[in-house]
């Protein structure tokens, strides 16, 4: 491999790696913020003003002709944002952050495989361990949240399984807005192009389910909300954009799994919830699979 592949190669690990931090540290604030508030409410604000940021630097870059073949693919990557993050944000009222970000990261590379199989690719057998070592992750997390035995002291409810079924959606969602973010990016498409285009769904169901109370809520809350879009979502969004540029589907989602680790540490600091060493011990398991995984990427890259 020559110098210049090795070179965006760990490029785009870092990026993701520094998205994953981030996200975390915020989704665990965020988490906290929300429990007596729409959980849509702030997708709608935070994704419009990330909207809006990143279009004044896709005008830079503007380029009619890329466009043309391309709009399918971008009503594609809405509806798939749609499904990652509204479904994320719901589950965050109902689950602590690092199972619903476990839930999300873990059924992500299966999915992946699911759809390589589609395609008719062939799949390594490495690449099928880690994956059902994952979803055995993801076991782990569930029964923790059903038995009472999360950090999370919850009632099995109506609403928790909805955001349970939501964690598991949202990483398929993510599943989706990486390929077809890569399929936009080979058409020549700018990091700050598809970031400026991939929101509208969530923009417009955002708004539409939180109307009634959405200015009252939004005149006393305008600060962290600002502080949470810029850190939480404009910057963990442009690293990954960078991350899935130079990066494998696999290696993204596998990648991301550092994201559960993280948020157990930070929301070790949140006096809302207890410590649970069946969480750790889920989180930690799709923690091993993903530097098995990132192993195995970087030792295929290498030779």
């Amino acid at each position: 491999m020559d110098r210049t592949t090795k070179r965006v190669t760990t490029i785009g690990l870092l990026a993701l790696l520094c998205s994953a931090l981030f996200t975390a540290m915020n989704q665990v604030f965020y988490a906290k913020q929300v429990q007596d508030v729409p959980p849509f409410l702030f997708t709608g604000v935070s994704f419009f003003l990330t909207a809006v940021y990143f279009s004044i630097f896709a005008r830079r870059h503007k380029q009619h002709n890329k466009w043309q073949g391309t709009i399918g693919y971008v009503i594609k990557l809405n509806g798939a944002s749609v499904i990652a993050f509204m479904c994320f944000y719901f589950a965050l009222k109902y689950v602590e952050s690092a199972i619903v970000s476990a839930l999300e990261m873990g059924i992500g590379p299966l999915f992946v495989l699911i759809l390589a199989v589609k395609a008719k690719e062939y799949i390594p057998k490495t690449q099928w361990l880690i994956a059902i070592a994952t979803f055995i992750a993801c076991i782990v997390l569930i029964v923790a949240v059903i038995s009472g035995k999360s950090a999370v002291q919850i009632t099995i409810t109506f609403p928790v399984i909805l955001a349970l079924l939501a964690s598991i959606s949202c990483g398929v969602g993510a599943v989706l807005c990486t390929v077809y973010s890569k399929k936009l990016s080979a058409e020549g498409w700018t990091t700050s192009m598809i970031l400026a285009h991939r929101y509208y769904g969530i923009i417009l169901l955002s708004f539409l389910a939180t109307y009634d109370t959405f200015f009252d809520y939004f005149s006393g809350n305008i600060g962290w909300i600002l502080i949470v879009t810029a850190t939480g979502v404009m910057l963990p969004m442009y690293l990954l954009q960078i991350g899935i540029r130079y990066c494998s589907p696999l290696m993204v989602m596998m990648s991301l799994c550092f994201v559960p680790i993280f948020s157990f540490f930070f929301q070790m600091f949140d006096s809302r919830l207890m410590w649970s060493p069946m969480s750790l011990l889920g989180i930690s398991l799709l923690l091993l699979a993903g530097l098995i995984s990132l192993f195995v990427e970087k030792r295929t890259v290498l030779e």
